[in-house]
């Protein structure tokens, strides 16, 4: 009998257990007695997808926007931008420049790096004297006019510099600004920090698989307060269709960069929505000035007249650009809209060729990012429509980055540039003056110009120089100029998260709705 009754009992618990949730959770009496509610476990992770890699993990060993959208989720900068692209404090409180050389930052208290070092002006010189030694070998130039960094105590340093800069605040909000902890690399060395990074941002390093994902775990301890996400994870998916059909499927959460006819793809999603998001990454062709067809002002002007760049965005780009004047978006600052762009004309374009000497027109090479294929396949029927000949040379982005800096590219490369301290003089710094590094054109008075935009304090006069030099740009045509891109993204309908038009993908603020 007494068996009996225990085996009634087991029975009963286990239909009791069966009344629970798959995931664990039992269901109970709502409060209001209006039957049973599931209680389901909160999303904590959130998945972004992004085409290329980091090539590194140490901010100051990189110099590119996919880079920098990993990296500034485990790095603060001294100054950042808020949510209508103003400069706002960071890691910097305030600032002010003292004199034509001299800016004073004044800097917040109380913050650590993720391995309890505490953040102070210590921190702030060694970052900067770090990302200037020529033993580090950084790509990022934009901190080049610093000539010294001052402690003056725990929360203030000096940066002096060999010249007036003055946009040295928006240097601050992204590659430049990045601090890094001083014992940890001193004690780890460079190579441990390039594999293990430690910031103060919002996220900790978790582990990176290359070429395949970087995970992090949210910074309880975070100055702004812990992430809505206990988890981020970066998945690299180089294939648009790849990338495509993980977000279909509920993989990722927020697939970056994606292209125009994947986007159109994706609209149908009931789960999921397609943001095209106003940005201001300037896509143009790059032409060798020095040697060739391209040595002639009246073969470059027609190769701009020869190119519909309006039906083009049209059509190609699905509307999500806007037509580009010369090399600057229209948000930065220089920017002028009385510079008109190129029209589209076929027979001015065949009249300038003729009086150049080629009306026949030429063969020439163009390089371009394998991704961009459908773009520069357009650009190259164009252009056989006045007789110049495009034969496409494509490649991986790293391939083609190397071969910039190598000085190794054909006579045209097709090239995308994010002005990111949103001022006209990122947009110029590495093109134009005949000393910097990717200048394949030589003109005394725009080297004279470049000088004057940046070096003078002045908001005016640096206006007239970027006025005067866009003006020289659209006549003397040392580029094709295309147009600025939309940043497109898939979002799932559950993520609440706000691009910028820099492109780079901060994560802190994301949630779910």
């Amino acid at each position: 009998m007494k068996l009996k009754l225990i085996l009634a009992v087991m029975c009963l618990i286990t239909v009791l257990s069966a009344c629970s949730n798959s995931n664990g959770s039992s269901t109970t009496p709502s409060d209001k007695g209006s039957g049973t509610v599931s209680s389901k476990p909160a999303k904590d992770t959130l998945t972004v997808a992004q085409d290329i890699d980091a090539g590194t993990l140490d901010p100051q060993k990189q110099g590119k926007i996919p880079d920098m959208g990993i990296l500034i989720n485990m790095f603060d900068t001294l100054v950042t931008r808020d949510e209508n692209n103003k400069l706002a404090p960071s890691l910097a409180t305030e600032w002010k420049a003292l004199n034509d050389t001299t800016w004073e930052f004044k800097l917040r208290e109380g913050v650590k790096f993720h391995d309890g070092e505490p953040f102070n002006a210590d921190a702030v010189k060694f970052s900067i004297d770090r990302l200037n030694n020529p033993e580090t070998k950084s790509p990022i130039v934009e901190l080049k006019t610093v000539k010294e960094v001052i402690v003056v105590d725990a929360k203030t340093v000096k940066i002096i510099t060999d010249g007036p800069d003055p946009i040295l605040p928006n240097k601050m909000t992204l590659f430049g600004g990045a601090m890094v902890p001083p014992q940890y690399i001193k004690e780890k060395g460079d190579e441990n920090f390039a594999k293990n990074p430690v910031g103060t941002g919002p996220f900790k390093f978790v582990s990176w698989q290359k070429d395949s994902q970087v995970t992090m775990e949210a910074n309880a301890d975070y100055w702004q307060g812990a992430a809505k996400f206990k988890k981020l994870v970066f998945k690299i998916i180089p294939n648009p269709s790849n990338m495509a059909a993980a977000i279909r499927a509920g993989e990722v959460d927020i697939a970056s960069g994606i292209k125009p006819d994947v986007a159109t793809q994706l609209k149908n999603q009931s789960d999921l929505k397609v943001v095209s998001s106003p940005g201001i990454r300037t896509f143009y062709i790059s032409l060798d000035t020095k040697a060739g067809p391209l040595a002639k002002k009246e073969v470059r002007q027609a190769l701009n007249y020869a190119i519909d760049v309006n039906t083009m965005i049209k059509t190609v780009l699905d509307g999500n650009a806007a037509r580009a004047s010369t090399l600057v978006p229209k948000e930065n600052f220089g920017y002028d809209p009385a510079i008109a762009p190129y029209e589209y004309n076929i027979e001015k374009a065949k009249q300038l060729l003729a009086t150049a000497g080629y009306p026949d027109g030429f063969a020439i090479t163009l390089d371009a990012d394998n991704l961009e294929v459908n773009n520069v396949q357009v650009i190259a029927a164009q252009l056989e429509k006045i007789g110049v000949k495009v034969q496409l040379n494509l490649m991986d982005s790293k391939t083609l980055t190397a071969n910039l800096v190598a000085k190794k590219t054909s006579p045209m490369y097709f090239i995308g540039n994010t002005g990111w301290t949103m001022d006209a003089m990122s947009n110029f710094q590495s093109y134009l003056k005949s000393d910097r590094r990717y200048n394949r054109y030589a003109n005394p008075d725009i080297d004279k110009l470049v000088d004057e935009e940046e070096q003078s304090i002045d908001p005016q006069k640096r206006q007239a120089a970027f006025t005067k030099l866009q003006t020289i740009l659209k006549e003397d045509a040392p580029f094709i100029y295309l147009y600025q891109i939309n940043g497109l993204y898939g979002i799932r309908n559950n993520i609440e998260w706000k691009p910028n038009p820099v492109g780079i993908l901060s994560m802190y603020k994301a949630s779910i709705k």
